[in-house]
């Protein structure tokens, strides 16, 4: 008897006006047994209760209606049929007769005559709390002088640290730069010396004259070769290949 079963609500409007049932008593006819078919009452008692006794009998199907005063739904509580001594119940169909008034919670329906508009659903209204504000509380806080000053020598201290890094790189590039300078008038400095001394022009150097004809005769032994001179040689043209590496 509630409101899923019903498919209407089962707490205002709903009156009861009779119970139909039906079941079948399966039993020995010498055995005793009684069928009771009940349903409780809000607050106490039985809204009906009706019990069929099959005692001596043979068991058999049963079909009644129970009528009753339209009575609200609010009153009816459990219901239940049960049987007492040796047999079993069958088949069982219970049907309750009801009624409808729509009105009778005017907030059922909005043409009852007492029907009352519901009020808007109010939106919820969040209020900023500035003490709440974690912005208000950092500014508003105490003031920590010892904090403060700690704050202001960290603060100097990395400015510091930021000039020296800041120094260090300009001695950096300025010596980078004098290095770059000094190999490059070395360099041009080097350069000039070889154009006053250029080697070629030992070997374009030509000789007046005629011919030199060697008269010298050796009678006799064995001409040695002298080994300064060829060391003599060697350094020079030594020192050839390296002015001639400087034009490539």
């Amino acid at each position: 008897m509630n409101t899923g079963t019903l498919g209407i609500s089962a707490e205002k409007g709903l009156d009861i006006s009779g119970v139909l049932y039906n079941y079948t008593a399966v039993k020995n006819v010498v055995d005793d047994f009684t069928v009771t078919i009940e349903n409780d009452k809000v607050g106490g008692g039985y809204v009906f209760q009706d019990t069929e006794d099959w005692s001596g009998k043979y068991g058999g199907k049963v079909q009644n209606v129970i009528p009753l005063p339209y009575t609200p739904i609010e009153q009816f509580g459990d219901g239940r049929i049960t049987g007492t001594g040796t047999g079993s119940i069958e088949d069982v169909t219970i049907l309750y007769m009801y009624r409808w008034d729509l009105c009778r919670n005017a907030q059922n329906d909005e043409s009852c005559p007492n029907y009352i508009p519901p009020l808007p659903v109010m939106p919820k209204i969040e209020i900023y709390d500035a003490l709440d504000d974690e912005f208000v509380k950092d500014t508003t806080e105490a003031v920590d002088e010892n904090l403060l000053d700690k704050k202001e020598e960290k603060r100097e201290t990395e400015e510091e640290d930021e000039e020296r890094e800041r120094l260090e790189i300009a001695m950096a590039a300025t010596e980078n730069a004098l290095t770059i300078a000094n190999t490059a008038s070395q360099a041009s400095l080097l350069k000039q010396i070889n154009t006053a001394t250029n080697i070629n022009s030992y070997y374009v150097a030509q000789i007046s004259g005629g011919v030199y004809r060697d008269t010298t005769q050796l009678d006799g032994g064995k001409v040695v070769d002298n080994k300064l001179v060829f060391r003599s040689l060697t350094q020079e043209q030594l020192h050839n290949e390296m002015i001639q590496e400087q034009y490539k």
